[in-house]
Parts: C-alpha cells; structure tokens; sequence
C-alpha cells in the first residue's frame, strides 16, 4: 500500500490568496463605514480598526486612502452595473427589446439605485470623499457599467421606436438629466419627496421626447 504523498504548500499562491481575503474584508469593512455613518467616516485608521490589522497593512494592500477611494467608486459603478444586468437578464426571450419602455426601465433603476446606496453614489459622482479623483482608467470602466443602457438604446433604434443617431450620445444626455436630478436630491434641494419624482419623470420624459423628434428640439 502506498502512502499518500503530503501536500505541497505553495507559500506564494497561499500569500496571494491571503492577500486576496484580506483586500475583500477591508473593502466589505469600507463599504459598511461608507452606508453605516457616511464618507466623513472613511480613514484609514477607521478602516484598519473595523478588520482589526495595522494601518501599514491597510496601505500595502491599497496604497492608502486614494487607492480604497478608488476601490469603492468601482464597486459602486459594478453594483449598478450587476442591477442593470440582472434586469436585462428577467426579460423573456420572446421580449428581448422592450422599446422605449426599456429605456424607462434602466432609468428608473438607475433612480432607484441612487436612493438605496446614496453614499455610493456620492462616491461615484459627488464629493463625497474630499480630494479624491478617479485615474481615467477607473473613469473608463465606470462608463462601462451604461453598456446596457446604451444596447437599450440601439435596439429602440433598430426597432423604429427612436429615429437613427448614435446611441452612446443618446444614453450620455439621458444619463446628464438623471444625475442633475438625483444629484439635488441626494443634497437635500426638494422639500418634498415628490418633487424629485415628478422632475425625475418630466427630466427623462424630455430627453425622450428630443430624441423621438430632433427637429423639434432645435
């Protein structure tokens, strides 16, 4: 009978997997700082202490505050992003384009996402961390997380529900209108809740109606 040879620890894939974990917790212990008690609770101390490590540690990992900064306005372009796909995920195969209710849909999300994760939001498109600046390559796959967005709009123009034009132009004035609402929002400028419902609706209601009939808009 043979006996079973030992296993092989590789202490470099054990250290990268150590060091994968630890990223995660700090980033979780972020995250939970960033809903629980707002950005102005995002230090690197702050952090350390939540997953109990130096804040050494916490610098090596992401390079300091800018890099966990960083980390968590990714994370906030990737969880809409996720809604936006589990969204377009639910639609029947029989009804693959919705037109421009499709459209409706992906902003109502979108005003939807903002209101759960207003601290993220804050993160992804305010100045909620004082200082801080996305890399372009953050900025970049930021936009990415729109790509649903911008097919909703290619196929209401394949479908005739919008007249031809660049769909990536369309989504970005859609996505202006959504954030200057939500943005006043978020910062306390309506003295009741239907106001921003009712701004919100008539913002993306003319965006729409522009795109619907160029002419008309000129």
């Amino acid at each position: 009978m043979s006996t079973p040879k030992p296993k092989v620890v590789d202490f470099r894939q054990e250290q990268e997997g150590l060091r994968i974990t630890l990223r995660q917790g700090m980033l979780d212990a972020a995250s939970r700082l960033l809903v629980e008690e707002g950005a102005a609770a995002l230090t690197v101390r702050k952090v350390a202490e939540a997953v109990n490590c130096s804040t050494t540690l916490l610098y090596s990992i992401f390079g300091g505050k800018d890099g966990l900064s960083n980390a968590l306005y990714l994370e906030g372009f990737a969880r809409l992003k996720q809604e936006y796909a589990e969204y377009a995920a639910g639609l029947p195969a029989t009804d693959a384009t919705t037109g421009v209710d499709g459209i409706w849909s992906y902003a109502n999300i979108y005003h939807g996402y903002a209101r759960r994760h207003p601290s993220y939001y804050m993160v992804m498109f305010g100045d909620a961390i004082a200082g801080f600046v996305p890399p372009l390559e953050s900025r970049v796959a930021a936009w990415e997380s729109f790509t649903p967005l911008i097919a909703q709009f290619e196929r209401c123009m394949q479908d005739g529900s919008l007249p031809k034009s660049s769909a990536t132009a369309a989504a970005r004035l859609l996505w202006a209108a959504m954030h200057g609402v939500v943005s006043l929002e978020l910062k306390g400028y309506y003295l009741k809740k239907e106001h921003p419902d009712e701004l919100y609706k008539a913002a993306v209601r003319a965006v729409l109606c522009s795109l619907q009939n160029p002419a008309a808009a000129e």
